[in-house]
């Protein structure tokens, strides 16, 4: 018998046994009143009838005893019998009792065996004010057998889960490390284009073993949720925004729907809406050849605090068959068993969907028909928040920002100390490897450093046996902070990594990027960047833009000056093109000038005039009316000045070349 009968069949007899206590219980209310009538006779039930309510008491498979309130029996079973004859059955006052009790006990029998009841025990008020106890027990030896089974079966999951995420995230990240490596070294074209297939493999696979870690996490209510104020229309087209490249790939039109009625900040959690995001715009461009994919938002059944925001993901797809669309959400299906090998995937996506949406208390369907296309879509009742919108901070990469810092490095895995000290290298940073974790308490007891990258998984003590001994210890670094370093997505998170005594923690496998910026924050060497410079233009404009997608070459003070006259040079004048290609109805001239600005505003990374152009060049293609056009024109004209304005003051402020 399966884990899962077992259970459901041990909870039905619980059900049983306790819809059974309320029929004795009722009867032994009758019998009690009529008893105590004193004009009544007979002052008990016929014969007949008392016989069989004694055999219907002594037949049940239950224990059933009641006492009076001088703790004599006044009615018992034969399975109490039975069980008082090995184990003298615990007996309590009357008076102990108020109300209904419930509760498990346990009982050894001689032959070692224990056996457990879920006992109910129910006082009785009689006409002569008198109470009776009675007691009523289902035996639950098996439930508790198969609870046990199953938390051992949960425990053995987790152990597994985590041995797996380190397993795979470990060379997973020494491949990754090793290609950024690689690409920065000189490759001829052939090596180059190697290089970057690594890279996009790697970061493929590390796709789908986040989607099996995601549904074993949330299986097992591993997730925990952030309640953050956060901007939905920046949260949705960041969503897009990663993938745009894929959509650009495939020749497919992105649509807005929604998009131009202004929406209150929420409060909720913007990591997991876009993660749902994510997963269905990945579906959508897997499963769509050509044509159009809508995103739609609708936030009109706001009520004062109440914001339930209902988002939809549509595309021109192959569609799915609506006799499989009841299994679309169930783990490890697809609709066609050939869609893995065509199109990839675990068959987890929409599955983690469902939970995280679920997970938010809200809802999840799809709509669609086979060859016609498909639309999932999902309602969040997210709160407005009451917070100011926190703005993230961002690090530049500068060459001697993290030059002289002391590191110590625990990691037991060869690559991965290769990537690690090469990255700390570029930056001039010192580093002390160590092995292990006993070797990092040694190391650590004799130097002091500014900082320790601690492996959480190492032999001889592993990362937090030894961050818990330098934390609880007097020492150079009992207070030095420490960065975890883990390949296990749950044994270290954003819930957990604080009172296991890190300062931060990294997941592997990680970027130079994300190395750095951890480095620079954690060691308080990121400089406090003026606004202009981190990219908000103006903490009250509402303007923003960034030039992270240049990595270091954004921190040249040459390439950002040649980029900033490029754009104020160049993109008035493109945007003058578009206005007069617009007004002469010239299609041609009207998609190369969007397309050009569209690449251009994508560079800065200034929203939401990309989408405006990307609307744009769909338009374009309806030939939709001048009206129609002018006002995302006008949007896009107001915005060129303003950054115009704000390039020309940053290039008043940059070094002048020597």
């Amino acid at each position: 018998m399966s884990l899962e009968i077992l259970l459901t069949t041990e909870r039905q007899r619980r059900e049983a046994a306790e819809a059974e206590v309320l029929r004795l219980q009722a009867q032994l209310a009758t019998m009690s009143k009529v008893a105590n009538q004193p004009d009544s006779a007979p002052a008990l039930p016929p014969p007949g009838q008392q016989m069989l309510v004694g055999q219907v008491i002594d037949n049940s498979p239950n224990l059933i005893y009641v006492e009076d309130e001088a703790g004599n029996c006044l009615l018992s079973n034969e399975r109490y019998r039975q069980l008082n004859q090995q184990v003298p059955y615990r007996v309590e006052p009357v008076a102990s009792f108020d109300a209904p009790v419930s509760f498990e006990e346990s009982y050894q029998l001689p032959d070692g065996q224990t056996v457990w009841y879920y006992t109910t025990k129910t006082p009785l008020l009689q006409s002569d004010g008198s109470r009776c106890l009675v007691t009523f027990a289902s035996e639950i030896t098996d439930l508790k057998s198969a609870n046990r089974l199953a938390e051992e079966a949960v425990q053995a999951r987790q152990v597994f889960m985590a041995s797996m995420s380190h397993e795979l995230r470990t060379p997973l990240h020494g491949i990754m490390g090793l290609a950024e490596l690689l690409r920065k070294s000189p490759l001829s074209d052939e090596q180059a284009d190697y290089a970057e297939m690594i890279q996009t493999s790697t970061e493929n696979l590390l796709v789908v073993i986040n989607d099996i870690l995601d549904f074993i996490k949330l299986q097992s209510g591993h997730i925990s949720l952030e309640h953050i104020p956060f901007d939905l229309h920046k949260t949705v087209r960041d969503a897009v925004r990663s993938l745009a490249f894929k959509m650009d790939e495939k020749g497919l039109l992105l649509r807005y729907v929604g998009f131009d009625h202004p929406l209150p900040m929420a409060q909720g959690d913007p990591y997991r809406l876009r993660q749902v995001l994510v997963n269905l715009l990945s579906n959508a461009i897997k499963f769509t050849q050509r044509g159009t994919i809508t995103i739609t938002i609708d936030a009109s059944q706001q009520n004062g605090r109440d914001l339930p925001v209902t988002l939809s993901v549509a595309d021109t797809g192959i569609g799915i068959d609506e006799a499989y669309l009841g299994q679309v959400f169930e783990s490890f299906k697809q609709a066609d068993s050939s869609i893995p090998r065509l199109y990839g995937g675990t068959g987890l996506g929409l599955t983690i969907c469902k939970n995280l949406v679920e997970l938010q208390k809200g809802s999840i369907g799809v709509r669609s028909r086979l060859g016609s296309g498909t639309c999932f879509c999902f309602t969040i009742p997210y709160k407005v928040s009451e917070e100011p919108l926190r703005q993230e901070e961002m690090v530049i990469q500068q060459p001697d920002l993290l030059q002289g810092l002391t590191i110590l490095l625990a990691e037991d895995n060869a690559v991965n100390q290769l990537i690690a000290v090469a990255m700390l290298g570029q930056w001039q940073a010192k580093v002390d490897v160590a092995q292990n974790g006993a070797d990092a308490l040694n190391k650590a007891s004799r130097t002091k450093y500014d900082l320790i990258l601690m492996d959480v998984q190492m032999p001889q003590f592993d990362g937090l046996e030894a961050t818990a001994r330098l934390r609880s210890e007097p020492g150079l670094n009992q207070h030095t902070p420490i960065v975890a370093l883990t390949a296990d997505a749950v044994k270290v998170d954003a819930g957990s990594y604080q009172a296991l005594g890190f300062t931060d923690y990294l997941t592997k496998p990680y970027n130079e990027a994300a190395l750095y910026n951890i480095l620079a924050h954690v060691s308080r060497r990121a400089p406090q960047l003026a606004m202009q410079e981190l990219g908000l233009a103006s903490p009250n404009s509402g303007l923003y833009y960034d030039l992270k997608m240049f990595g270091r070459l954004a921190d040249d003070h040459d390439f950002v000056g040649k980029l900033l006259e490029i754009f104020v040079n160049t993109v008035p004048a493109q945007v003058q093109a578009l206005q007069e290609a617009t007004d002469h109805r010239n299609w041609s001239a009207m998609v190369r000038e969007a397309h050009h600005l569209k690449t251009t505003f994508g560079n800065f990374n200034i929203q939401p005039e990309v989408d405006h152009l990307r609307l744009i060049e769909q338009m374009v293609e309806k030939q939709a009316s001048r009206s129609e056009f002018q006002p995302l024109i006008n949007a896009v004209a107001t915005s060129t000045d303003l950054f115009c304005d704000i390039f020309r003051q940053r290039l008043m402020l940059l070094p002048q070349p020597q």
